[in-house]
Parts: C-alpha cells; sequence; structure tokens
C-alpha cells in the first residue's frame, strides 16, 4: 500500500507540472488582450493611441507582468502556485484563492447533492433493468437513458427551469446559494450523469448474473434477494470509479447549469472571468479543478485496493497481479 501511495503520488505530480503547461499555453494562445478588455477600447477615433491610453495599458501590463517573456510569466505563475499565490484577478482586484474559496462552498454542494441523485438513480434503476432484462421495465428504462443521454444539458436545464419556475412557481428565480434553489440544478445534473451510470450498473450485473457462484446459488434455492446482493457487491467495484468521474465532471464541468439557474459556483464564475479574459482568473480556476481531478482520482485508486484485496501493484512495472 505504501508503495503504491508513493508512486501514485508521482504520477499525480507528474500531471499537475504537464497541466500548468497545457493551461498556460492555451489561455495565451486564445485571442483579445486582457487589458484591452479591461480598460475598453477607445470609441471615438480622436482617442485612439493617445498617450495617456498607452501610458495606461503598458502601466498595466507591467503590473500584471505580460510585459514579460513567456518563460518568465509562466516560472512567475508556478513560483506562485507552490505558495498557494493564485494570483489577484484583474477585474476585481480581490486574490483568486479567496474568490475561489467564497464560491467553492456552493460548487461542492450542488455537485454532491447532484451525485447523490446520480447514485441512487444508477444503483436502483440498473439493477431494476438488469432484473427485468429483455422485459416492459427494462425496455423503459433504457429509452429513458438513450433520451437523457442525447438530450443537450442546457436543454434539459431550460425545460426543467420552464416547467417548475415559469409554469408551476414552485421554484425561485435568483442569484442566491440557498437550500431552497438547490434542488432543481442538482436534479438536473443528477438527470444528465444518471444515464451512464445506469447501463454500466446493468452491465456489471447481467455478467455477474451469469457466473458459476450465482447460477449455483440458484440452482441450490438460495434466496434470490442474498444472491442479487453478493452479485451487487461484486458489481460495484467498477462502479466506483465511474462515481469518481462523475463526480470530478461535476465540479468543473457545471459550468452550463449554474449559468442557467445563476447558482453562484465556480462554474459561473469561471464562465464569466473567460468573458472578461480575467487571465489570473482562468489559470487558477483550471489549475483548481486539475489539482482536484488529480487527488479525487488517488483517493479512488487507494480506495480500490482497500474494497478489492486480490489487487497488487507492483511498484516498478505497475502491472495489475490477481491473486
Amino acid at each position: 500500500m505504501y508503495t503504491l501511495f508513493l508512486r501514485k503520488m508521482l504520477e499525480a505530480f507528474i500531471t499537475l507540472f504537464c497541466a500548468t503547461l497545457i493551461i498556460f499555453a492555451l489561455i495565451r494562445l486564445a485571442p483579445g488582450d486582457p487589458v484591452e478588455i479591461f480598460l475598453g477600447h477607445p470609441t471615438e477615433a480622436a482617442m485612439n493611441h493617445t498617450q495617456a491610453y498607452d501610458e495606461k495599458v503598458a502601466q498595466l501590463r507591467a503590473q500584471l507582468g505580460l510585459d514579460q517573456s513567456m518563460l518568465v510569466q509562466y516560472t512567475a505563475w508556478v513560483g506562485r502556485l507552490v505558495q498557494w499565490d493564485l494570483g489577484t484577478s484583474i477585474h476585481t482586484g480581490r486574490q483568486v484563492s479567496a474568490e475561489i474559496a467564497d464560491r467553492l462552498p456552493a460548487t461542492a454542494i450542488l455537485s454532491v447533492s447532484a451525485l447523490f441523485i446520480q447514485v441512487v438513480l444508477g444503483l436502483f434503476l440498473g439493477t431494476i433493468s438488469a432484473l427485468k432484462a429483455g422485459k416492459p421495465y427494462d425496455n423503459v428504462i433504457r429509452l429513458a437513458c438513450v433520451a437523457l443521454a442525447s438530450t443537450p444539458a442546457f436543454v434539459i436545464g431550460l425545460c426543467l427551469l420552464s416547467l417548475f419556475a415559469v409554469t408551476m412557481g414552485v421554484y425561485e428565480i435568483s442569484s442566491e446559494a440557498s437550500l431552497t434553489r438547490l434542488w432543481l440544478p442538482a436534479l438536473t445534473l443528477g438527470l444528465i450523469g444518471a444515464p451512464q451510470l445506469i447501463r454500466i450498473m446493468r452491465a456489471n450485473m447481467l455478467s455477474e448474473f451469469g457466473q458459476i457462484y450465482v447460477l449455483s446459488a440458484l440452482s441450490r434455492g438460495l434466496d434470490q434477494r442474498r444472491v442479487v446482493k453478493h452479485a451487487l457487491r461484486n458489481a460495484l467495484l467498477p462502479v466506483i470509479t465511474m462515481v469518481a468521474l462523475s463526480f470530478t465532471a461535476l465540479i468543473s464541468g457545471a459550468v452550463v447549469i449554474e449559468s442557467i439557474f445563476s447558482w453562484p459556483g465556480l462554474g459561473k464564475y469561471a464562465l464569466d472571468s473567460i468573458l472578461l479574459k480575467d487571465y489570473p482568473v482562468i489559470q487558477g480556476y483550471a489549475f483548481v479543478m486539475v489539482l482536484l481531478v488529480v487527488l479525487i482520482h488517488l483517493f479512488v485508486d487507494v480506495v480500490y485496493a482497500l474494497v478489492d484485496p486480490r489487487i497488487h501493484y507492483k511498484g516498478k512495472e505497475g502491472v495489475e497481479e490477481y491473486a
């Protein structure tokens, strides 16, 4: 276990280093100038390229370090990251780490609630679909999964918002992160991610039902519920990875849903910063998302080894050996 943890920590460090290179390069290659967006383009021809405007641009570039070479900018940014200094927002003047910390709880609550809905729907409907394979229940569940998986997230969000907020009037439209407003965006995210878990759970359960130990137990007259319970436990191992991937996707990919429901989380914050070309915020947000994904996957790898003791990792080869 100790060797596994060290190897995964090394992989996480390499992943974070590569991520910083990609984040920095992609942001710098994107069109637009953050300084000009912040100062605004002179609207009158007589004001174009005035000395005062050019001096202000040069001053702000120097303040942000944008007048330095790319290598110097990258080195300075990574140096601040080591000290957990994500920089200062161009538009608000606040520390990016403080603004992310203010919005992270809202995104975390939304993601955990949506993940709970996904897991409940995935385990329950996936198991029911496997038990009723080929029957009307199974067909309805599979059809609903296809419909939800093929519908864009913003369409589902807008439809639910129109139904519950406009038609029925049971949902409050505002920008507060209150518990009374949590259920609808969480339900939307849960419905979006549930089909994949349902299909995986169904496939795993059907695979377990075909194993010799299940057929032997049923032939001996063992209670079906006990057999399903044992099969469910064995089918959960691959689902752990899927749940972890879903959670990371919820945290980093809830931009659309948070914008539709005006949920003041990291997704809406990142989208507003992208539109404003706020370099420090975009870089800080992207790095924090990558860091969360790496930490969650590291946690899942450790849980894998704890849940299934048959899995052993060889330190150098990185090959799984099953006892």
